[in-house]
């Protein structure tokens, strides 16, 4: 028996590539991690940046409090089996009007690995609606496995470093947005196409993704990337397993492990093919 989906919505993600919107926590505690996120960037006098957008949870402990909650692991556990590792843990922020967009693309494209049996998490602190830029996708695009891309998106306003492209045929009409309240999760494949256009609502959109794999995903890069083993075995050794909970971000030791996990997966990004990875920046902890 599934733990958490639906049989109805794990053949809704067999069949189209994702799941939304599944409740995996009350809304009051997705405005209190969104009130710590928010406190964390006012003590250091700038958002979120740089590394830190990167495995947030290896420096922020609310952060990896939402990415090892169990409502969110029985999820993923409905649609990959017992034994889960994570991948990548992003922030994704839209303030108002910016202008920030993320153009048609799939996360297998970087991530060097077969099989791809991963599936993104997106939990929503805020409103993610059609017109603050919540996520778009275009359901059954995953079938079409790993596409090849282009570099036509590369702007200040994309908040992909690379500016990649899908060669996919998106059919604007057949696109499905994901909306969202605080405290839902979408789920997606890692080959589904998906995109996500400008907020211009009156609120900033606030929400956090998480990549989680079963360990027989192994990496085809010859540079390898660490993940952290949130449930069950590791029986493969695919990946370095040597990630831990954050103390704090004011924490040396943290910020150094946080720093060398998010250049192991920067560097496997730049092997397959993101050379403009860094464009997001290098600085992680808190900054004055």
């Amino acid at each position: 028996m599934p733990l958490r989906l639906t049989r109805e919505q794990i053949d809704r993600y067999e069949q189209d590539g994702y799941v939304s919107p599944v409740r995996v926590m009350p809304e009051a505690d997705a405005v209190r991690l969104r009130a710590a996120t928010e406190a964390f960037e006012a003590a250091q006098d700038k958002p979120v940046h740089g590394n830190q957008t990167s495995k947030c949870c290896l420096l922020l402990p609310w952060i990896y409090e939402l990415v090892s909650r169990t409502e969110v692991l029985d999820a993923v556990e409905d649609l990959i089996g017992p034994d889960i590792l994570m991948y990548q843990n992003g922030a994704w922020f839209k303030d108002p009007d910016s202008g920030s967009y993320v153009s048609w693309h799939q996360d297998a494209t970087y991530y060097g690995m077969e099989p791809q049996d991963l599936v993104t998490c997106w939990v929503a602190l805020s409103p993610a609606t059609l017109r603050s830029g919540c996520m778009q996708v275009h359901p059954g695009s995953h079938k079409a496995g790993k596409v090849a891309v282009d570099y036509s998106e590369v702007t200040p306003d994309n908040m992909l470093a690379s500016g990649q492209l899908s060669r996919y045929p998106v059919d604007e009409e057949k696109t499905v947005a994901m909306a969202l309240q605080p405290g839902e999760m979408s789920m997606h494949h890692v080959c589904l196409v998906h995109a996500s256009k400008p907020n211009h609502s009156r609120y900033r959109r606030m929400g956090f993704s998480i990549a989680y794999m079963p360990p027989h995903v192994r990496q085809t890069t010859s540079l390898r990337a660490s993940a952290m083993l949130m449930r069950g075995r590791d029986e493969y050794g695919h990946y370095l397993l040597d990630e831990q909970p954050p103390a704090s971000p004011d924490d040396t030791a943290t910020i150094e492990r946080h720093g060398r996990a998010v250049k192991l997966y920067r560097n496997k990004a730049t092997e397959c093919g993101n050379e403009t990875v860094w464009r997001l920046g290098e600085n992680t902890g808190k900054v004055s």
